[in-house]
């Protein structure tokens, strides 16, 4: 919207008239700050997290590690190195698809022969 050439925030009209007709003078609790629980989460978050909602990657993060911790005990095992070879390739699969649904400071690296165990501690 335009009023002679200059762009009206309507939003902010409403909020300043009703700041000069005085709004804002009793309002309950001002001057005092808000209380934490209300600062914690935004209203989207609290409904997701009591609704028990878990995003994708949660649970491919949870599917992994069952598949690090059935590899591991192949490999202590010595199974046959072509079958943990490909599992290994599979789970490196299933890692770039979590690395693309996930915060990036969730991303984990890319699993080996020679760092499994040590990569497995930052899948639980």
């Amino acid at each position: 919207m335009t009023n002679n050439g200059k762009y009206v925030d309507w939003l902010s009209e409403i909020v300043k008239r009703h700041e000069k007709e005085g709004g804002f003078e009793d309002l309950p609790g001002i001057g005092k700050p808000l209380p934490k629980e209300l600062l914690k989460d935004d209203l989207l978050t609290t409904v997701i997290k009591k609704s028990g909602y878990k995003p994708d990657w949660v649970m491919q993060q949870k599917k992994i590690f069952q598949k690090l911790e059935t590899i591991l005990m192949k490999l202590n095992s010595d199974e046959n190195s072509k079958e943990i070879a490909k599992m290994i390739s599979e789970v490196n699969d299933e890692i770039k698809k979590y690395n693309l649904g996930c915060p990036f400071p969730m991303q984990r690296n890319y699993v080996n022969k020679e760092n499994l165990e040590s990569q497995l501690i930052y899948w639980k």
